[in-house]
This record gives C-alpha cells, structure tokens and sequence, in this order.
C-alpha cells in the first residue's frame, strides 16, 4: 500500500512538471496568426490565377537583376571610398588630434575652464 502510494506521488509529481514544461513552451511561441513571414513567388499560383509580376530584391525577373546591379555598383562605391579614407589616415593626409577639452577656441576668444 505504501508503494503505491509513493508511485502515485512520484507520477503526479513528473506529470505536473510536464505540464509546466509543456505551458512554457506553448507561451514562448506566438499565435500562428500574429506571426510575419516573408514570401517570394518563385513559381506561379496553384490555383490558376494571375499574379502581379513580383517585384524587389527576391524577385525573379528583369527589375530584381537591375536592382542587385545597382546594389552591387554602389557597394563597389563605398568600398572605394573607403580604401581611399584609408589611405588618407595611413599616410598622415588626415591628422587626428586629441585634447582634453580643457581650452575652447572660438574666433578671438579663449576660454579655460
């Protein structure tokens, strides 16, 4: 009679700790309808009907492969820029200085805090 009493305890004890298990993992998740997910249409629709010709970077067509161009040309850009700024900083065309701020220059006047 004890056994089955501490087997029933045991049981109850691992059935109310898969609840919890199972009611923090439900509450971590959102509801399927408040969720976002992004679409591509690769393929035309199942049911037969006519779509808009898709549009964007993920889209499959002529806009898509002259947006990446653009995209590629001005990352080809900003590359280029960059290892000219890196230039300039390494061969001392930009010079940085650092002060304690204690001295302020504005037109004629000085002022020392």
């Amino acid at each position: 009679m004890r056994k089955d009493t501490y087997l029933n305890v045991v049981l109850t004890v691992i059935a109310v700790l898969l609840t919890v298990d199972v009611w923090t993992r439900v509450a971590q998740q959102p509801f399927p309808g408040e969720t976002a997910v992004a679409q591509s249409r690769s393929q035309p629709n199942r049911a037969g009907g006519r779509t808009p010709a898709p549009t964007g970077v993920s889209a499959i067509g002529r806009e898509a492969i002259q947006q990446r161009d653009k995209m590629i040309q001005q990352l080809t850009q900003i590359r280029e820029q960059f290892v000219a700024l890196r230039g300039l900083l390494e061969s001392g065309g930009i010079a940085v200085k650092v002060s304690d701020g204690s001295t302020t220059t504005r037109g004629n006047t000085t002022r020392r805090r």
